[in-house]
């Protein structure tokens, strides 16, 4: 085990968030804002990281040879893994860009998987929900490796998507779907295996919205 990994798991056991923040800042050189919370057991081993003004859960990996960026706002939930495998150090001249992007009021919920060896990036107020969903940025043939989710995009529960996948602005991925191609569309529904298209000008912050309100009238009839 490393020294910068040594030191990462010793910062996770610290009781206090502002220790956490500390010692991440001043031992291993992260940029982290004061006003972000790292919650007890999570583990932070990359070359770079910059996180503003997010909060973290509890048992999160972020872990290998890659930069971090966690733009204000950001949500993480707890049991997520972002890594990067230190196998890839091997094959520098090869154009895997080691990064991980998530943007401004991003939401990760629980127990996803997401490998950053070819660079990752969650555009502006989009979600991962549900849980287990996985995002493979490397294979074998896969010279376009990158995945990028643009803004106000909605991933649901088990979705999959292969190297070097696309979500346009304003989607939802129905649950389970299996993404295998670049999506330059917005405003839809992109379901299935392999997933397509299904439905056009869905507009699923409405439809969220709208159903957010019904639950909550029902709530104050009961």
């Amino acid at each position: 085990m490393n020294n910068k990994v040594y030191l990462a798991y010793i910062i996770s056991y610290m009781p206090v968030n502002f220790l956490r923040i500390f010692l991440y800042k001043f031992l291993l050189n992260y940029k982290i804002s004061w006003s972000s919370r790292i919650g007890m057991f999570t583990v932070i081993t990359v070359d770079e990281a910059t996180i503003i003004d997010s909060n973290i859960g509890k048992f999160n990996r972020f872990s290998g040879p890659y930069t971090l960026e966690i733009g204000e706002g950001s949500t993480i939930g707890d049991k997520n893994d972002f890594v990067c495998g230190e196998w890839v150090l091997r094959f520098k001249d090869d154009g895997y860009l080691r990064s991980c992007k998530l943007g401004k009021n991003t939401k990760v919920t629980n127990s996803h998987f997401i490998d950053v060896v070819g660079g990752f990036q969650l555009d502006d107020n989009s979600w991962i929900g549900g849980r287990q969903s996985q995002f493979w940025t490397h294979g074998p043939n896969a010279f376009d490796r990158a995945i990028s989710i643009g803004k106000d995009c909605y991933i649901a529960s088990g979705v999959k998507f292969a190297p070097g996948t696309l979500i346009g602005n304003s989607n939802i991925v129905g649950l389970g779907s299996i993404v295998t191609k670049k999506f330059n569309v917005e405003n839809s529904l992109i379901v299935g295996n392999p997933a397509k298209v299904i439905k056009e000008n869905y507009n699923w912050q409405k439809l969220y919205l709208n159903s957010h309100k019904d639950s909550t009238a029902n709530q104050a009839l009961d």
